[in-house]
C-alpha cells in the first residue's frame, strides 16, 4: 500500500486563489460564530486515496467528471445529511493534478470548497493526487524565487496583455540571466505553468541542487488571435506579440542575457506547436526548443494541417548543417497514454524518414504511463530545464 508522508507539504496549498488550507463548508443555518461543518470538498489521504464530498440534498444524481476521463464518471452516493460522497482509490497511473467538475442532475458545476485553477477554457476544480515520480515539486527549505506580473502592449492585438515572470532566488543579487519563454496548452492561460505545472517550485529545487542554470521564465497567454484570424495556433498574433513586444519588454525591464544562445522557447500541447513554429522560424532569436506533450508540426488530426507543405518551418531542420549550428537542443517528449500519442508517432515517422532522429541536437523521450495533462508536464519541464543554457 502506498504511503505519502508529504501530503501536508505547503505545495498542496499553493493555489490560484490562496496560499492556505481550504476552509470547510458551513451547514445551512450555522455561522462562523457557531459553526457546524459539512463533510464536503476534497481530502487526500496519506495512502493516496481521495475522498470527495458535495452537499446537494435535493439532487437525484451527483457524479465527478475528470478532464482526462470524461467518459468515465465517478458516481457518488448521498448520505442522510444530504452530502454526496465517494472515494477515489489511489492509482499510480492517475496521479498529479487532476481537473474535475461535479455533475449534478445533468448540470456541470464547480465547488468553492475544492481547489480551483484555470484549465479546459475555464476555472475548474482540481485535486493534487500524490505522484511518487515527482518529488521535485514539493516545497523545500531552499531559497525561493519570485513570480511577478507584467502588463504590456501588444501591437498585433491592439490591446494590453499580461505575462507572469519567474525570477530565480539570486536575481536580486545582481548579474544577467538567460530566459525561457514557456507556453501553456489550449484552454489555459499565463497562470497555468505556475499553479498547474508548479514550475516555480521545480526551478527553485533544481537551482538549489545545482541541476539547472538559474534563469528567468516568462509565461504568456497564448490563447490570442487577431480579429481576422480564425485559429490561434495557425495565426501570427502570438508570435508577433512575443517577438515584437514581449521580448523587448523583458529585455528593457530585467537583467537578461540578450543573445539567442541564452534564450529558449518551450510549450505544452498547443504551446508546443507555437514553440516549434516560432523557434524554427526565428533561428536568430532562440537556441533551445522544447516540444512538451505536443507536436513538431501543426496538429492535423485528419485535416491535412500536419502535411509538410503547411509546415515550412520544418524545412529548416532539413538543412542539417544550419540546424545543428543554430539550435543547441530540439527536445520532444510525451507520455505513453497521451490521447495524442498517434501524432507523436507520426512525428517519429517523419523524423526517421527525413533523418532528424540522427541529429545530435534532437532528443526524443517517452514517459510510460502518463496521459495528456499536467502530471507529465511537471516531469518534462524538470527534465528540459536541466538540459538548457549549459555552456
Amino acid at each position: 500500500m502506498a504511503e505519502f508522508d508529504f501530503v501536508n507539504n505547503r505545495v498542496f496549498d499553493d493555489r490560484f486563489s490562496a496560499f492556505a488550507p481550504q476552509a470547510p463548508q458551513f451547514a445551512p443555518g450555522s455561522s462562523m460564530f457557531q459553526p457546524v461543518y459539512l463533510d464536503t470538498g476534497v481530502k487526500v489521504r496519506e495512502n493516496g486515496d481521495v475522498d470527495f464530498g458535495f452537499y446537494a440534498p435535493e439532487a437525484q444524481r451527483v457524479a465527478i467528471i475528470f478532464g482526462v476521463r470524461a467518459s468515465q464518471p465517478l458516481e457518488m452516493t448521498k448520505g442522510e445529511d444530504g452530502v454526496w460522497r465517494v472515494t477515489l482509490p489511489y492509482d499510480p497511473l492517475f496521479c498529479g493534478p487532476k481537473a474535475f467538475e461535479f455533475e449534478v442532475d445533468g448540470a456541470r458545476v464547480l465547488s468553492p470548497y475544492c481547489p480551483i485553477y484555470y484549465s479546459h477554457f475555464m476555472a475548474i476544480n482540481y485535486v493534487e493526487i500524490p505522484d511518487a515520480n515527482a518529488p521535485f515539486v514539493l516545497m523545500r527549505d531552499v531559497p525561493h524565487g519570485s513570480v511577478t506580473t507584467e502588463f504590456y502592449w501588444s501591437d498585433a492585438m491592439e490591446t494590453w496583455v499580461r505575462c507572469l515572470v519567474y525570477l530565480p532566488p539570486m536575481y536580486h543579487e545582481g548579474g544577467e540571466y538567460p530566459v525561457l519563454y514557456l507556453q501553456h496548452g489550449a484552454g489555459e492561460n499565463e497562470t497555468s505553468w505556475v499553479y498547474n505545472g508548479r514550475v516555480s517550485h521545480i526551478m527553485d529545487n533544481l537551482i538549489a541542487d545545482g541541476k539547472a542554470e538559474p534563469c528567468i521564465v516568462v509565461m504568456n497567454d497564448g490563447m490570442i488571435r487577431k480579429k481576422d484570424e480564425s485559429m490561434m495556433t495557425h495565426g501570427s498574433a502570438f508570435a508577433d506579440t512575443l517577438i515584437e513586444n514581449c521580448i523587448p519588454m523583458i529585455e528593457r525591464k530585467y537583467r537578461v542575457k540578450r543573445d539567442k544562445w541564452h534564450r529558449a522557447i518551450a510549450g505544452f500541447s498547443m504551446g508546443s506547436m507555437q514553440a516549434s513554429v516560432i523557434g524554427l522560424t526565428h533561428l536568430d532569436t532562440f537556441a533551445y526548443i522544447g516540444v512538451l506533450s505536443g507536436f513538431m508540426r501543426r496538429l492535423g488530426m485528419g485535416s491535412g494541417m500536419d502535411a509538410l507543405e503547411h509546415n515550412p518551418h520544418i524545412q529548416v531542420m532539413q538543412d542539417r548543417e544550419t540546424f545543428e549550428r543554430e539550435i543547441k537542443l530540439y527536445y520532444r517528449a510525451m507520455g505513453s497514454r497521451d490521447f495524442y500519442f498517434e501524432s507523436f508517432e507520426n512525428d517519429n515517422k517523419m523524423c526517421r524518414e527525413l533523418g532528424f532522429d540522427q541529429y545530435q541536437n534532437v532528443v526524443s523521450r517517452v514517459v510510460e504511463g502518463y496521459p495528456h495533462d499536467w502530471a507529465i508536464l511537471r516531469i518534462l519541464i524538470h527534465d528540459f530545464a536541466q538540459r538548457i543554457f549549459k555552456d
